[in-house]
């Protein structure tokens, strides 16, 4: 008797744990619908769930094996995508402190002297210069950190590396930058970026 996967759970189970891509789509037209749904209750926009979802499906993918049943297949999913929109609510909040920030600073700005703004701007040339001559990982995690104000955490989810990993680059890229830059610039580094 020939197994089907739409109906035996198990056997879908069996395959999915496999890696059968046939599995991983059965399991993906199931869920997508209703988490998308889920997210929009949440407040998430149709963009950023379609994104949120495809990065959480790819994980699921990356993790085949690691799951013995469709229920907590489904209970991975539903955590992972309320996580992930909390994180996006947070990067948001935070993004629009910065632009607050940005507007807030704009008069102030105006009213420096040009060379000061050309020694600003200068300064955050030579941080970014900087930062592309660091090591790969370490230069990524700078740039996420640095440049889009990311957490750790959402730094470590973004590269699927380890937390820890994201603390040791880190500390890696500051004693390079510490290193490269005139102690001005580190200053500048560390008290306008908050790191």
């Amino acid at each position: 008797m020939k197994r089907d996967l739409h109906t035996d759970e198990q056997f879908l189970m069996e395959q999915f744990k496999r890696g059968e891509t046939a599995a991983f789509e059965i399991i993906f037209k199931r869920n997508y619908p209703a988490l998308c749904l889920f997210l929009q209750k949440m407040g998430v926009d149709t963009f950023p769930a379609e994104e949120m979802l495809n990065d959480l499906f790819l994980k699921l993918w990356d993790k085949c094996a690691d799951f013995d049943s469709l229920e907590g297949i489904r209970g991975f999913l539903y955590i992972s995508s309320k996580n992930a929109a909390l994180n996006h609510f947070d990067k948001l909040k935070r993004l629009q402190k910065r632009e607050e920030h940005y507007l807030a600073q704009q008069d102030q700005w105006t009213s420096f002297p040009v060379q000061q703004q050309i020694i600003y701007l200068e300064t955050l040339k030579t941080i970014e210069q900087v930062i592309g001559q660091l090591p790969d990982q370490c230069q990524q995690v700078m740039q996420l950190m640095f440049i889009e104000g990311l957490t750790p955490q959402e730094v470590a989810d973004q590269l699927n590396i380890a937390r820890g990993t994201v603390y040791n680059q880190k500390a890696r890229g500051l004693s390079f930058l510490k290193e490269k830059l005139s102690p001005e610039q580190f200053l500048f580094l560390l008290l306008f970026f908050d790191f």
